[in-house]
């Protein structure tokens, strides 16, 4: 790497924007691709969203095979309100947070809708949650775990979402709403290509030099050696201008808190560090150093973000000790509140 590329590729790292920068459409082929339960929702509208309450809690859950494959619908209650939840089969199991998914809160007295989530990805940090306003519906636009925009008025009523497909709630978001942060263009390849290597049984001498760096960071400069980089400096993120993340104790109804900004001596709030990876410019391995919390260990991980064919984010991690694969966002919910250091390195 060339001494012009490290200047440009920090300058470009200490440069990351927030994420609500900008406002632009999901490119055809995401739109195209994403799991729309149109129909299944347009049969049960009656029997469980708007049903009268008694009614509608009495709803046993039904199954139907679609395109995007096999739905559930249900129906649970919990305390004063009951939740109507579409749910696409995955690994044999239903979770909520899975792209495509919708649950619709409302309440137990009334039967009034309270609020609607729609999931983005399959890793269930992404969403859009909506909310009536009198005669208007309020959308709050959730990114890897951290809100890219709130409180946006959106000129329809709620009820219009249940009929309506992702591409007429995505096309009437989007002049205020950044859809490419969720659903973006593929690549890179040498991302992809990076995260085979470290998922091999046979890692190359560069990959085993990254893992090494993140269980050890004194030994960084082996892997920039590796990757002919000698003498670049490691660049931490720092958080983009979002103040708040997603908390999702119950994905049925997932809330929003504060973010604390980065700090010298903390860094991250372990909610942010998804969406700083994907506001940074692609192309880069990430180094990810987390705090301890509660009973909790530190750990030490190496992850190398994507996007698949369909433009879906992808943020692969590794255990730096073991190289085994890890859950990102399971690391994430399991240890909130934690702080982490993201630090930025160059490719090979």
């Amino acid at each position: 790497m060339t001494i012009r590329r490290r200047a440009a590729f920090a300058c470009a790292i200490l440069a990351v924007a927030p994420l609500a920068a900008t406002a632009s459409p999901a490119p055809a082929g995401a739109l195209a691709a994403f799991p729309d339960y149109l129909s299944v929702r347009s049969e049960f509208l009656s029997a469980a969203i708007t049903a009268a309450p008694a009614r509608a809690l009495a709803f046993k859950p039904a199954y139907r095979d679609t395109p995007a494959g096999r739905i559930r619908v249900s129906v649970e209650r919990d305390g004063a309100s009951f939740y109507v939840l579409f749910q696409r089969e995955r690994d044999g199991g239903y979770p909520v947070g899975s792209a495509g998914n919708m649950v619709i809160q409302r309440a137990v007295s009334t039967g009034y809708v309270t609020g609607v989530v729609w999931y983005l990805s399959d890793d269930g940090t992404s969403y859009v949650s909506m909310t009536p306003r009198n005669e208007r519906t309020v959308v709050d636009y959730v990114v890897a775990g951290a809100l890219s925009r709130g409180d946006y008025p959106l000129s329809r009523l709620v009820y219009q979402v249940f009929t309506g497909s992702f591409r007429a709630f995505h096309d009437a978001t989007r002049g205020a709403l950044d859809w490419t942060l969720a659903f973006g263009q593929p690549g890179p390849e040498a991302s992809e290509a990076f995260v085979s290597d470290l998922s091999s049984d046979t890692p190359s001498r560069a990959a085993r030099a990254l893992l090494s760096a993140a269980d050890d960071f004194s030994t960084v400069g082996a892997y920039l050696s590796a990757v002919d980089a000698a003498g670049y400096e490691p660049e931490e993120l720092r958080e983009p201008r979002f103040a708040k993340a997603a908390s999702l104790e119950d994905p049925r109804a997932p809330a929003l808190k504060p973010l604390r900004p980065w700090s010298d001596d903390r860094g991250l709030p372990i909610e942010a560090a998804m969406a700083t990876m994907l506001a940074a410019p692609a192309g880069g391995a990430y180094i990810a150093l987390v705090d301890g919390v509660r009973e909790l260990p530190p750990r030490k991980l190496v992850i190398v973000p994507y996007r698949d064919g369909l433009g879906a984010y992808a943020l692969p991690a590794f255990d730096a000790e073991t190289g085994d694969s890890v859950d990102l966002a399971g690391v994430v919910r399991s240890m909130a509140g934690a702080s982490v250091r993201l630090f930025s390195l160059p490719l090979p």
